[in-house]
């Protein structure tokens, strides 16, 4: 079901993952706040967003709508994560940013998420058992949605896991969901690898990124190159 080359690259993934979460646990002063893991995830995001968004705007590279849209969306994601990452110039400018209620600024993505939760929390037991039932709901539609539509469902499950870039695309996106987890979790264990999974998930959108615009690049290459074999060859006949 799963191409031979996303089973490739989620084994070497796994491996460059788990060998860098040893690496910062023996290692604690890499993955402090705006240090080399973290400046080196912001400068991820960063070349991702352009590479996607100069891609997704080419218009001398043949891709379809589908791809456009995917590149353009993956684009702006990887640029509000670049912000996240540099807490959208606070720290650089020296711009205070707002306080979240039970300590804190919101100075990223994964901000929002908390305040839910420290709401729902704050809330006591009614917040949590309205909560409880808005999940329970959430997940009864999916459920009803998934049986109703079970069909173009596992088309879409069987086109993303034979596909390069929308599975690498998918796994970037499952990636950075853990980290958003993990923030919640009060560990040094789970902080080490969730800055491990946002550096590695902006790795996976480069390479996602380059890899579909290396593809569709040499077809167009080569298809220019033999037009104008073409023309040079027809033009003494035509004098």
């Amino acid at each position: 079901m799963m191409s031979r080359e996303n089973k490739a690259f989620v084994a070497v993934l796994g491996a460059i993952v788990f060998l860098l979460f040893m690496l910062g646990l023996s290692a604690p002063n890499l993955l402090v706040e705006d240090g080399l893991v973290e400046d080196l995830s912001a400068a991820g995001f960063a070349v991702a967003a352009l590479l996607a968004l100069n891609t997704g705007f080419l218009k001398n590279v043949s891709l379809t709508f589908t791809d456009r849209c995917l590149l353009i969306g993956t684009g702006v994601l990887s640029l509000v994560l670049f912000l996240s990452e540099i807490s959208f110039g606070a720290r650089i400018f020296h711009v205070q940013m707002p306080k979240m209620k039970g300590g804190g600024e919101f100075d990223g993505g994964h901000d929002i998420v908390i305040l839910v939760f420290r709401t729902i929390r704050d809330a006591g037991s009614a917040g949590i058992l309205v909560a409880m039932i808005g999940v329970v709901l959430l997940l009864a539609v999916a459920v009803a949605l998934l049986l109703r539509f079970r069909r173009e469902a596992e088309a879409m499950v069987r086109y993303i896991l034979a596909r390069t870039f929308e599975f690498r695309l998918l796994l970037a996106i499952c990636m950075l969901a853990s980290a958003v987890i993990l923030d919640l979790i009060p560990s040094y264990k789970a902080a080490t690898l969730e800055e491990i999974l946002e550096f590695s998930a902006s790795g996976v959108l480069i390479l996602a990124v380059a890899g579909l615009r290396w593809r569709k690049g040499p077809s167009l290459v080569r298809r220019d190159v033999r037009t104008k074999n073409t023309i040079r060859q027809h033009w003494p006949r035509q004098l």
